[in-house]
């Protein structure tokens, strides 16, 4: 079972003006948004990979958390394929007031191709709250894409590919739907994302450029059967179980593309109906009220742990005492709740 490292060993050695961007490549950058260089180096600074991995090196630990990250760092600073590649107008964006959370980095490629690259949540409170609004309206960091990919077109004509792993998968096709102009990209990887309302993909500029998305999704996939999408799907295999599929280290590889799979396994097939119909049946307003008040209560506590919250018994003694819930809303948090709690953890 390979996997992102051994393409590394296998094609490390071939440039891009040797061997064109592929699927493997798409993964490769989407990780490299969850690299934090907030102190390295400015918006519209370019800087190759092996000279900004050097900067790096001298920063970051190698903890035990950051270890594939850390990992695929160097492997890629020190191969022939990405050492020269070029990064700019990396942004990392957390606005508490407008419930915000985005980040992400343009890839120069010496093939005249770029590659932007979206980042998906970071686990702070306002990256969560965000991730449950896309269930009902257009969040914050949709548009803040819109404004990023729209400022990376309208400097270069070479040709573009837009991508993000899971949150960050939505955020690159919602841009690239809802963007001024479009003809310089030539596809749009979406990563194990989730999708979008029914009134988004119902809507002409999706149905006009949903061609050019391609959907990534692991044979267990929770998080990128999320909502509605009916773009090309392409399901992987991942040496993981259940949702830890989401982990795009565990994506098996083959030469230059992923492992491909059949079709969804049963049981997630039956869990991601479930969870779909869950959320559905909940009116719109009442999911704004419930997310809101959710929020407020981790705020209120303090908590910063999600997953020890959700599973906390006080939360069943607040939402009855303070919120009077509708019991079959408060039906409807319990059943979810488990579900959340995997889910959060790897949006």
């Amino acid at each position: 079972m390979h996997n992102v490292f051994d393409y590394l060993l296998w094609r490390g050695d071939l440039t891009f003006l040797e061997s064109p961007l592929n699927e493997v490549d798409n993964l490769i950058f989407c990780a490299m948004t969850y690299v934090r260089l907030d102190e390295l180096l400015y918006y519209q600074e370019k800087i190759s990979i092996k000279d900004l991995y050097l900067k790096y090196q001298k920063k970051e630990p190698n903890t035990v958390f950051k270890q594939s990250q850390n990992r695929l760092f160097k492997m890629i600073s020190e191969s022939n394929r990405f050492k020269n590649v070029i990064i700019t107008h990396y942004f990392n964006e957390v606005d508490k007031e407008q419930e915000m959370q985005i980040g992400g980095m343009t890839f120069v490629l010496p093939n005249d191709t770029i590659f932007i690259a979206f980042k998906g949540t970071d686990g702070t409170l306002t990256g969560w709250k965000e991730d449950f609004n896309l269930s009902f309206k257009t969040i914050p960091s949709q548009k803040r894409a819109v404004q990023y990919l729209e400022e990376i077109l309208s400097h270069t004509k070479k040709k573009v590919f837009v991508a993000g792993h899971s949150k960050g998968g939505n955020l690159a096709m919602y841009a690239s739907i809802f963007c001024k102009e479009s003809e310089n990209i030539v596809q749009i990887y979406n990563n194990d994302g989730p999708g979008f309302t029914k009134e988004i993909i119902g809507s002409n500029n999706y149905l006009q450029r949903k061609e050019k998305i391609i959907t990534f999704i692991p044979k267990a996939s929770i998080v990128g059967n999320l909502l509605n999408q009916d773009t090309k799907t392409i399901i992987v295999k991942s040496k993981q179980i259940g949702i830890l599929q989401h982990d795009l280290y565990s994506w098996e590889v083959s030469n230059n593309h992923f492992v491909y799979s059949s079709e969804l396994s049963e049981e997630t097939k039956k869990l991601c109906n479930t969870l779909n119909e869950l959320i559905e049946k909940i009116p719109k307003d009442e999911k704004e009220k419930i997310i809101s008040f959710l929020y407020e209560i981790f705020e209120s506590e303090n908590i910063q742990d999600i997953e020890k919250a959700l599973h906390d018994v006080f939360l069943s003694k607040v939402l009855l005492q303070k919120y009077h819930l509708k019991i079959e809303y408060f039906s409807f948090l319990w059943k979810i709740f488990p579900l959340i709690v995997e889910i959060l953890k790897n949006i």
